[in-house]
């Protein structure tokens, strides 16, 4: 997955349970907040793009913070925050990190999921250029349609954050 698959799928699944969970209804809209749901979307890739690809001499950007060790300790520090401040925000970074390891089948890898359990090491990558790599991959279907529809999700929601804000400044007048 790339940029508009993580944050727009993201996005659009993070809405679609507030919704189904009621939060609006109940008063409860501050639980979400979506900023943090697409910084969560985009994390692991923020933390192991630069580290694994330019830092570290591994050439694959997908170690550290896209292994359940890393899911679970943000889980775990989501909920010490909401236990001792009442502050949900650690618990939706780490709900945005869940999806992205969804949508990039992290399963699929389980030297890297599971990381320790195969060993301290990560696989190394492809010394190749990654930009050459990355546009390559849009070819592929199975990259191509979800950047699509991120991309769909995005766009509707910033049009319906544009209606908001009028409909906000309408009102203060």
């Amino acid at each position: 997955m790339l940029l508009f698959a993580h944050t727009g799928i993201t996005l659009g699944t993070a809405k679609v349970m507030a919704r189904a969970a009621g939060w609006r209804e109940k008063g409860l809209p501050a639980l979400l907040d979506y900023r943090l749901v697409l910084i969560g979307s985009m994390l692991p890739d923020l933390i192991d793009k630069p580290l694994g690809g330019m830092i570290l001499p591994l050439r694959n950007g997908r170690i550290y913070s896209h292994t359940l060790v890393f899911l679970l300790l943000m889980l775990g520090i989501g909920l010490v925050v909401w236990f001792w401040k009442r502050n949900s925000g650690g618990l939706v970074l780490a709900g945005g990190t869940a999806l992205h390891h969804i949508l990039d089948f992290m399963w699929q890898a389980p030297e890297t999921y599971l990381w320790p359990l195969y060993g301290w090491g990560f696989p190394t990558g492809d010394p190749g250029d990654w930009l050459s790599l990355w546009i390559s991959k849009l070819t592929d279907p199975q990259v191509l349609i979800p950047e699509i529809i991120g991309l769909l999700v995005l766009v509707v929601f910033a049009f319906e954050l544009l209606q908001q804000l009028k409909l906000n400044k309408g009102s203060s007048h």
